[in-house]
């Protein structure tokens, strides 16, 4: 099966893709058979996410069609009153909007994680589920995209960093997008994008621990919340 190559590709659990602008052409039946087994849309396919000191492999991160509404992490979680500077991705003030530090957020939980177990006096609670509800959204998707489960998909989702989440909105959304991931989204079964959504980024000024990086799609500005804020979406996201 064609592997997905660009954004706005549509990845289905066989692994195929297609253009989201070929999938509006087809006729209602060929939709819906289509429609059971769309997993993702593609929005990013680029260098500049990745990691560490890898500038040369290309990544391609598509996005989910589910998302829900959970806390950052609970008042409880440890991480809420840390300082975790590996999974700092700062944000510009200005537009258009830079970022430095942690972009890829596949593996931000197991960063805080590795910072609670070397820290002294802390416990490392990331194993239990409410403590990081939004992490675990990601992390467990396959109950909440039932077509996922049982295919090659159903794993590697996880709660994209702030760098991340902006592509969604620029490459979907934004003045220059290229493609429209709402209207993308609601046709394949999916939710279109609501108010403000979490990334796995943790927001750090001064004296402020308690903040992570939202990104509020309605006009494409970040903003940082209070990580028990239980009032925010999540979206995951993975690599294809």
């Amino acid at each position: 099966p064609a592997e997905p190559k660009e954004v706005g590709d549509i990845v289905f659990t066989d692994g195929s893709a297609m253009p989201y602008s070929a999938f509006a052409a087809l006729d209602v039946t060929t939709k819906n058979t289509k429609k059971a087994s769309a997993i993702a849309l593609i929005f990013y396919k680029g260098k500049e996410l990745n990691s560490g000191s890898d500038k040369t492999t290309i990544r391609v991160l598509g996005v989910g069609l589910k998302h829900g509404k959970s806390a950052w992490g609970s008042k409880s979680a440890s991480a809420r009153d840390n300082n975790i500077a590996t999974i700092q991705c700062t944000a510009s003030y200005e537009k258009p909007y830079t970022f430095t530090g942690d972009k890829n957020g596949s593996d931000n939980l197991e960063q805080i994680a590795a910072f609670l177990t070397a820290a002294d006096g802390v416990d490392d609670d990331t194993a239990t589920v409410a403590n990081y509800p939004a992490f675990y959204f990601a992390k467990n998707y396959t109950t909440t995209a039932t077509n996922i489960a049982g295919t090659a998909y159903e794993n590697g989702w996880y709660l994209p960093s702030i760098a991340e989440l902006f592509q969604i909105y620029v490459n979907g959304k934004g003045t220059a997008k290229v493609f429209d991931i709402d209207t993308a989204s609601k046709a394949l079964g999916g939710d279109s994008f609501g108010a403000e959504y979490w990334s796995s980024s943790q927001y750090y000024s001064g004296g402020g621990i308690h903040y992570a990086y939202t990104l509020r799609f309605s006009e494409g500005s970040w903003n940082f919340t209070k990580k028990d804020d239980a009032s925010k979406f999540v979206r995951c996201v993975r690599e294809f």
